[in-house]
């Protein structure tokens, strides 16, 4: 097995992240099925006409959209598809919200592996988060009250993804600072003006760090 960590109990997969039991054999068909697609899914030997959006000395940033060659738009649906499965994204054949294409800002790093991804569309509203409420029928705490009302907004983040094994490195910052200097032409879109779908709770604390407030906007 390619994990690490104890012989019994959970392992995680030092190639694909994943945290499974190699002793149990549901969790290791789990794996080599999630392996197998993580490995095809990050691996990237370039494209003659990549649309670098940004550089750093540890990688690149590339944004890619549905209208970009058949090849291209296949890289983004299969990042995506492990992207849902690693956020837990079950409902994954739905449409975006509204109708709206998704464009995806992909970290690209230097050793050709796809380490981080935010696959954002066009949207016009949000609502502030409110993570003070109590936990509902499913144990979790609803981030959104009914009542409040909308606030405008340009730009949804319907996911944001970084690789567990590159977490705490100003990744997610990076992919969302390009995603506001890019995603409208000749502007960069203030943080007011973005929201994320149904954020996980990691993703709820770095919204959160990142825009600088616990009300930051959620849409659906």
């Amino acid at each position: 097995s390619s994990g690490i960590n104890a012989e019994y109990g959970p392992t995680q997969c030092a190639q694909c992240g994943m945290v499974y039991n190699h002793t149990v054999a549901e969790d290791e068909q789990n794996h080599n099925k999630y392996h197998k697609r993580f490995l095809k899914a990050s691996s990237f030997s370039g494209w003659k006409t990549e649309r670098v959006v940004e550089e750093y000395h540890d990688g690149r940033i590339i944004l890619v959209n549905q209208h970009d060659p058949k090849s291209h738009v296949k890289k983004m649906e299969e990042v995506r598809e492990v992207v849902d499965i690693d956020l837990g994204i079950t409902d994954r054949n739905q449409p975006p919200a509204g109708g709206h294409e998704l464009q995806a800002f992909l970290y690209i790093s230097n050793a050709n592996k796809v380490i981080a991804a935010a696959f954002v569309e066009h949207i016009e509203k949000g609502y502030p988060c409110v993570s003070a409420h109590e936990p509902d029928d499913t144990g979790k705490a609803p981030l959104l009250k009914s009542d409040d009302a909308p606030m405008k907004a340009v730009c949804g983040i319907s996911r944001l993804w970084v690789f567990k094994q590159c977490r705490r490195k100003k990744i997610a910052s990076r992919l969302m600072d390009c995603v506001r200097a890019n995603f409208v032409f000749g502007c960069t879109i203030s943080k007011v003006k973005i929201a994320f779908s149904d954020p996980t709770e990691s993703g709820r604390l770095f919204a959160q760090t990142y825009c600088g407030t616990a009300n930051f906007l959620i849409y659906r």
